[in-house]
């Protein structure tokens, strides 16, 4: 559907609700819980994906770099059907719940999820095929990648129920959260990689690198070293293994980086040219609208 401001006033008229939610969720047991799908009411059960993209982040704000990375993967050749999860962690390793409310991510996210469908569906050749996707927008409170795919694994959402199957995982991550991913430092108190092992025997990575100029992590050829450091053993010590290699995909990401700080940055100078730029009409219109990362009235 094209962007107006009776959309914007709808997804406004569930913020309380994104909020009760969010606080329900907070105090209960559950460690997954999806808040929204675009298109509504299409839950998995109607059609149980074999794939799972899981594009996890912080989402203040979602910026174009996240909608491409969702697409590119989604025009991969993984198994069909196929799903998206957009996932926000109320509770991050490194990053504190600032300058968004969680209730506001959630509302960007669904906003993301629409861009993400309209332009899937205008360029796929699935969509002639009646190969409908639906993207889900979830928050969890675990931190860690591994114990993020555990949970939605256990919370059954995504299964088969009469094949008693579950999906296979493909976490989309940027080449900078892969190295946190097998750092040990995040692992206490063995500080080895063992934690992680379940991760790779059931699901799959997919690595978007740095490819824009003067990027910190070098050439292709370098950030690829990460992988070939696994594939020849040199993670062993670590509790690393040679096969997760074969699970780690690796693709290029686009030659601008887009920086959430920078989105941040114009939105506060009042620059809605370069916003939308970084972020797309959607999302720039509600960050203006609900007066997000503005320093003297930031919401949340």
């Amino acid at each position: 559907m094209s962007f107006t401001s009776s959309a914007t006033s709808s997804l406004s008229a569930l913020l309380p609700q994104f909020q009760t939610s969010l606080k329900s969720f907070t105090s209960s047991a559950s460690s997954f819980l999806v808040l929204n799908s675009v298109p509504t009411h299409t839950p998995p059960s109607s059609k149980p994906p074999s794939t799972l993209h899981v594009l996890d982040s912080s989402f203040n704000p979602p910026t174009r770099a996240h909608l491409r990375i969702a697409l590119s993967a989604l025009r991969s050749n993984a198994p069909k059907p196929q799903r998206l999860l957009l996932l926000l962690a109320t509770q991050n390793a490194d990053k504190a719940p600032k300058p968004a409310a969680f209730e506001q991510r959630v509302a960007m996210m669904t906003l993301l999820a629409q861009d993400i469908l309209d332009e899937y569906s205008n360029t796929s050749p699935d969509h002639a095929t009646n190969d409908a996707l639906a993207v889900d927008v979830g928050v969890t409170k675990k931190p860690f990648f591994h114990d993020k795919a555990l949970c939605i694994d256990e919370s059954g959402y995504y299964s088969d129920a009469k094949a008693g199957a579950q999906p296979q995982q493909v976490h989309l991550l940027g080449f900078d959260s892969l190295i946190r991913l097998l750092d040990t430092k995040y692992y206490a108190p063995e500080h080895t990689l063992a934690p992680v092992e379940a991760l790779f025997r059931r699901h799959r990575i997919r690595v978007t690198r740095r490819t824009e100029e003067g990027n910190r992590y070098g050439t292709a050829e370098e950030q690829d070293r990460l992988r070939k450091a696994l594939a020849e053993g040199e993670r062993e010590y670590e509790g690393g293994k040679r096969e997760w290699a074969q699970r780690i995909e690796m693709v290029d990401g686009e030659s601008e980086a887009v920086s959430s700080t920078r989105v941040r940055e114009s939105a506060n100078a009042g620059d809605w040219a370069d916003v939308e730029r970084l972020v797309g009409g959607r999302v720039r219109q509600w960050v203006e609208r609900e007066e997000l990362y503005k320093e003297s009235t930031a919401k949340g």
